[in-house]
């Protein structure tokens, strides 16, 4: 974990794009917001479920403790590929619970290419 002060790669705005990922997602030091056509996630606090971070790129979930009832989401998993430009290269996928996450059923989720904002 980075020191205390120090600023998380995945904190920022991402942009998404098409029919069903049009929109923001924001993630700051203590709340995400998603807001898709699909899915508006108003900002939430979350805990870091799990995170990976390595020679091949980062991937975290983070499980957002109190979504809106507007929000389909309630774990976002923040993908990035270390061998693109952190301007680009980023994906979400939004499940609707960690049991999904954990089996990685898809069927319910919803996933989207990202760019930094």
């Amino acid at each position: 974990m980075a020191g205390a002060g120090a600023r998380d790669v995945a904190y920022g705005n991402y942009m998404g794009s098409g029919r069903a990922c049009y929109g923001m997602l924001t993630i700051t030091s203590r709340a995400v917001t998603w807001m898709t056509p699909l899915s508006q996630c108003g900002t939430s606090p979350y805990s870091v479920h799990d995170r990976q971070e390595g020679a091949d790129g980062i991937r975290i979930s983070y499980q957002l403790t109190r979504p809106s009832a507007t929000c389909l989401f309630h774990v976002v998993v923040l993908t990035h590929n270390a061998s693109d430009d952190m301007g680009i290269g980023w994906n979400v996928v939004g499940y609707p619970s960690l049991e999904d996450v954990i089996q990685n059923r898809v069927g319910d989720a919803l996933g989207c290419y990202l760019y930094r904002h």
